[in-house]
């Protein structure tokens, strides 16, 4: 899984010019190539919320309920806040909540593994 995300991940990155096959705001699109890359990262993304959901209640007991439920809405808040910041193309809104969500994910996502071992 983690393979596959830095695979989505390395495409991302790579240098592209393609044309976006879908505009999200005047200077955010995703291109073919994009997408392709983007597929990789929501698939292992998708798959490590599963696990997470699926482990949540030893989450809770590993991080403390409070701490668990603060994180959560913080992520939740991050994403909402990167679909207006994609939106109203607000750069430094969209790499802050982008910043901010990818933490709290990875933080759950090792914690679950942990527990699952």
């Amino acid at each position: 899984m983690f393979i596959i995300f830095l695979a989505g991940l390395i495409i991302l990155l790579l240098p592209d010019n393609g044309t976006p096959v879908i505009r999200l705001n005047q200077t955010h699109g995703p291109s073919f190539l994009d997408l392709a890359g983007l597929s990789l990262v929501m698939a292992s993304w998708l798959v490590s919320t599963i696990i997470v959901i699926n482990h949540w209640n030893q989450v809770i007991e590993k991080t403390r309920r409070n701490i668990s439920y603060f994180l959560l809405i913080l992520y939740l808040l991050s994403i909402f806040g990167t679909t207006i910041a994609l939106s109203l193309s607000v750069e430094w809104l969209l790499w802050t909540c982008v910043a901010f969500a990818s933490a709290i994910n990875i933080f759950f996502i090792i914690s679950a593994f942990r527990l699952k071992q």
